[in-house]
């Protein structure tokens, strides 16, 4: 089993296979890109099912007790508290268009929360990680980083391919903002180094897009919540995430309770 004492080991492990599938999928990247469309409609490439054989292959073997949920595993029941979610290839619609937003995002639930979790970023020889204690920045020299900064502005993250139609309606209320559209889990990885204030989140997510980041955003101090505030957890029956919220740290309360506000005027006017 797996314990605090050796959170910081088990992190270890995860960036290492992080670091191998996104060797992998830089040679698929730099060669011809085809897809597939699977039956929720979204894209699968050769990157995205070589990425988690790779990662599940090596946590199987390391820790054969302890289950994995991952997108691209037919299997996605459990009854486990304890559990490694996968996401192979996060923003395979940007690995497809190649931006170089798309991320391999490994996370370790423990009693259904995300406690350790490893992002990295492929096409930047980039990684964001939590050992459960602090939260980090590697990109050949690794430096601790916090979710807390000073701007004038507000600084607002939405999702570079999903802006659903009420997130449209109520950010054009804003003043004095600056939005930023950035793709994958790169969003909590922003947060956690303070380089964004909030990201907000209405349309449809899984488990394993968020689980990486959300550890790696509350060792850095930020936090998240559903839009109607409540604590955000974990859906095991079926992986889908409730409308979020994430914020960094000291974020000011009465902005997102405004927020949050006009989100049910927005959609009790609909």
């Amino acid at each position: 089993m797996i314990h605090e004492k050796n959170f910081r080991d088990v992190t270890n492990f995860l960036r290492n296979i992080s670091d191998e599938a996104s060797q992998r999928i830089l040679e698929v990247y730099n060669s011809k890109i085809t897809f597939k469309i699977k039956d929720d409609h979204s894209p699968v490439t050769i990157a995205d099912t070589e990425s988690n054989e790779i990662i599940c292959q090596k946590i199987k073997k390391e820790f054969k007790s302890i289950p994995i949920i991952s997108e691209e595993n037919k299997k996605k029941t459990i009854k486990s508290e304890t559990y490694f979610l996968v996401d192979p290839l996060d923003g395979t619609k940007e690995f497809i268009q190649r931006n170089g937003e798309f991320t391999v995002n490994i996370a370790l639930i423990v009693n259904n929360r995300p406690k350790l979790g490893v992002i990295q970023l492929p096409a930047h020889n980039l990684q964001y990680f939590s050992d459960g204690f602090h939260s980090f920045k590697y990109n050949g020299a690794l430096k601790k980083i916090f979710s807390f900064t000073s701007s004038k502005k507000l600084r607002l993250l939405i999702s570079r391919s999903h802006l659903d139609v009420d997130t449209k309606k109520v950010i054009k209320k804003f003043e004095n903002t600056k939005f930023q559209k950035v793709g994958s889990s790169l969003k909590f990885c922003y947060l956690a180094e303070g380089r964004a204030d909030i990201y907000i989140r209405n349309g449809k997510t899984m488990a394993w897009d968020v689980a990486a980041g959300i550890a790696i955003l509350k060792t850095a101090g930020g936090d998240i919540k559903t839009l109607d505030l409540k604590e955000f957890i974990l859906d095991k029956t079926n992986f889908i995430n409730s409308p979020f919220i994430c914020f960094r740290k000291d974020f000011p309360q009465e902005k997102i309770k405004s927020i949050s506000k006009q989100y049910n005027k927005t959609t009790k006017n609909e």
